[in-house]
């Protein structure tokens, strides 16, 4: 009953009343509390976002710094609780031809695409990044030192190719990178197709496959990182048909690790180029009642939306990176803390938004 309401009732009530309504409204202010006319969405906050929205669940709670670190908590500690891995297509880290003020030569990635990156990379605070689209070894190198001058001092790398003398793979680690066995760099990556004119022809894989083994804590965390022929047309292949053929070199690599050993903790990333129902990304994730399938893990921006580049000369939005995780993996995934980067720069680092997967650490 509202005050308002109440007090009307006294004024129009008979003399004989109003001392019992006066009474009662006493009774009624007393037993009350204020909190229950407060609305549901008021007491969540004020942007009226449910509790388990995408929003609620990653956005810095008042006791975090703007990275999102608990102020409460010393860094360090909260990473030996979980392992922090983004995987990034970072767009032509490296030297290239560049079409820049109405002059095309060769040119290395501009500063302002560079510090928008290294920006998003730190606000993430990766244990482990894998990288895309990255040069030489000294790319990388500039790269690492970059993070470290930044406050992020990520010690142990490895750097992979394969028939693109360009563009790489890269892998920094602030954890041990105790074995690697990438391939591709030396043309053994090898399949048979048909070039333009359908003819058969031997090709190799353009950006081979990085394979690094990580010693986080007691647990060892294989990853294979991976970025398949893009979209576009070449004129001397099929663009769709070479994809398919990487995508089953990397399945192929990946079924000889879990052949020896089916507990593995594997996880395989990268750009894919192409959607989750096509022929690619499904034969890398392989039969789902197999004990070797990966699972696309499931990655949401602040949003709730699941897209990862944008190929502005298509207009596209498409989902296009993943994270994969084997079956004994997938259990120390944690979904609800795990997110799309959809920082507002994330557009003048790269074509690509990066994803941030959390894995909880055993001890």
């Amino acid at each position: 009953m509202h005050y308002l309401t109440v007090k009307l009732l006294l004024l129009r009530a008979p003399q004989c009343a109003g001392a019992f309504l006066l009474l009662s409204l006493s009774l009624l202010i007393s037993s009350c509390d204020e909190t229950s006319y407060t609305p549901e969405w008021e007491r969540q906050g004020s942007a009226g976002e449910s509790s388990n929205s995408p929003a609620t669940q990653r956005a810095p709670q008042p006791s975090q710094t703007v990275a999102g670190q608990p102020t409460t908590a010393p860094v360090k500690q909260v990473q030996d609780q979980e392992l922090r891995f983004v995987s990034y297509n970072i767009k032509n880290y490296l030297t290239m031809s560049r079409f820049v003020d109405g002059e095309r030569k060769d040119r290395q990635k501009p500063g302002r695409e560079i510090e928008a990156l290294v920006e998003i990379i730190v606000s993430a605070r990766p244990d482990v990044l894998g990288i895309c689209e990255i040069g030489s070894r000294e790319d990388l190198a500039e790269l690492q030192k970059k993070l470290a001058d930044r406050g992020l001092p990520l010690a142990h790398s490895e750097h992979a190719g394969g028939a693109d003398t360009t563009r790489k793979l890269g892998l920094l680690s602030r954890y041990p990178i105790i074995s690697t066995d990438s391939q591709g760099a030396d043309g053994s990556l090898t399949y048979r197709s048909v070039d333009a004119d359908n003819l058969p022809k031997e090709f190799a894989m353009q950006r081979g496959i990085l394979d690094a083994t990580v010693a986080a804590g007691s647990q060892k965390i294989r990853f294979l990182g991976v970025h398949l022929k893009s979209k576009r047309e070449v004129p001397y292949g099929h663009q769709d048909l070479m994809r398919r053929h990487e995508a089953y070199l990397l399945r192929r690599h990946a079924d000889r690790i879990l052949e020896m050993d089916p507990e593995t903790l594997l996880c395989v990333y990268g750009d894919f180029n192409d959607t989750r129902r096509e022929s690619p990304v499904r034969s890398i994730q392989g039969p789902t009642q197999s004990t070797r399938y990966l699972e696309p893990l499931h990655h949401t921006d602040s949003r709730g939306h699941v897209w990862t580049h944008y190929w502005e000369y298509q207009q596209v939005y498409s989902r296009f990176d993943y994270v994969l995780a084997s079956r004994s993996l997938r259990p120390l995934f944690n979904q609800q803390t795990s997110y799309i980067i959809d920082s507002p720069g994330w557009s003048r680092a790269s074509d690509h938004r990066a994803l941030v997967s959390i894995f909880k650490l055993q001890r």
